[in-house]
């Protein structure tokens, strides 16, 4: 059994976690919160214990965990990936948010508290001569009135061509919402499932491009949702250098393999400018205060890393690229139109990345079905799924 979040999590049943470490303890008080009919019976260092209803795997640096892990289908063991790194997963939150949770049929938090709680981390501030909360322009597109007004008959084209009523919505409250609808919507959704894994059929994905990697949060999900023996070619200027120690274990644990390509993907071959944060991620994004001096980095298109890759065939490509998303993409037109894949894409780096993403791939791929959701509390982390029509309609995770 896999569970991406907790509230995949069975409701009723009792559970041991494998391996008593800071991951595992920390999932437990999770658990406790927002499954509370769900007995825990503590810890156990034997894989083969199973004196509880369910058996936890979240942590493969404990001994025989990988062993678990690629026995994912056995009914009596959950495995349970954690999105360690990303900081708009409930995992972050719950480290300041878990206590002023309303836990009942949905998950809610009063808007006050959940201001005050964004104030006490940093994302908003108090005006200095009213003391009213003020939100940063950048973090709510609601903020960019007259950017939207300029680009509305493409927003509107976009719209009208989104797969579902639910991405319809959420394209709305991203462009127009006010913080508390973002809000609500991150309370609807971060315990339920997670970034880049909705819509996607996985069980049809044994050829992986993963374009932007860092810390590689996602691996862990890859290895449990990709078919064994799937092959994912993980594309950033780092390479694998910034692996967290919670990621590497399921990346050894050869599951799944990893190919690991140290360049960046850009609109033409050559190298490319970048700048680097203090925490060691390359962006090109614009962080003042943050940033540090740029750095040049190899740089190539997707279509001449396939062509000389030779591959057989592509299944699903995910990019989140720090802002050079849409060069990427525009040196990948014959890579998607010559083997269709699915696609998931960050659509978020920069303001016009909301509409002109989208409507660069509705011109290149128009016989694709086009989802959005967004994974944050702000306007960050949204991402637009493309699936070919000939794979049927994608399926969200939460209505």
């Amino acid at each position: 059994m896999i569970a991406d979040a907790p509230l995949q999590f069975p409701a009723d049943r009792s559970y041991k976690m494998l391996g008593e470490t800071e991951m595992s303890v920390f999932l437990q008080k999770i658990l406790g919160v927002v499954r509370p009919d769900a007995m825990f019976l503590g810890y156990t260092n034997d894989p083969s214990d199973r004196d509880a209803d369910l058996l936890v795997v979240c942590d493969l640096s404990v001994e025989g965990s990988a062993d678990l892990a690629r026995d994912r289908d056995a009914e009596d063991v959950v495995i349970f990936p954690l999105p360690e790194g990303d900081m708009w997963s409930y995992w972050e939150f719950s480290k300041y948010a878990l206590e002023h949770l309303q836990v009942g049929e949905e998950l809610a938090m009063e808007a006050r508290k959940f201001a005050t709680l964004l104030y006490s981390i940093g994302r908003v501030k108090a005006d200095p001569e009213t003391g009213q909360v003020v939100m940063s322009d950048n973090s709510y597109l609601s903020a960019q009135g007259e950017e939207i007004g300029k680009n509305k008959d493409m927003i509107l084209k976009i719209i009208r061509g989104l797969g579902d009523d639910e991405s319809r919505t959420r394209y709305s409250i991203l462009l127009t919402g006010k913080p508390e609808a973002h809000w609500d919507r991150y309370l609807d959704r971060a315990y339920k499932n997670i970034q880049y894994f909705d819509y996607i059929d996985f069980s049809r994905c044994k050829t992986v491009i993963n374009g932007g990697i860092f810390g590689g949060y996602e691996l862990p999900f890859l290895v449990t949702h990709l078919p064994k023996g799937a092959r994912v070619h993980n594309i950033d200027p780092l390479g694998h250098s910034h692996l967290t120690d919670y990621v590497k274990p399921w990346v050894d644990s050869n599951i799944v393999e990893f190919i690991e390509h140290p360049f960046a993907l850009d609109k033409e071959n050559g190298s490319i400018e970048i700048a680097m944060s203090v925490d060691g991620q390359v962006s090109t994004v614009s962080n003042e205060g943050r940033v540090d001096t740029k750095k040049s980095y190899p740089a190539r298109t997707m279509d001449d890393f396939v062509e000389e890759a030779g591959f057989d065939s592509i299944d699903l490509i995910k990019l989140d690229l720090e802002g050079a998303d849409r060069n990427a993409l525009v040196g990948a037109v014959n890579t998607l139109t010559k083997y269709r894949p699915q696609l998931a894409l960050s659509i978020y780096h920069y303001v016009p990345d909301f509409w002109d993403i989208p409507d660069f791939v509705m011109r290149i791929l128009p016989d694709y079905n086009l989802y959005i959701d967004f994974y944050s509390y702000e306007r960050w982390e949204t991402i637009l799924y493309a699936i070919p029509a000939e794979l049927g309609p994608g399926k969200s995770n939460v209505a």
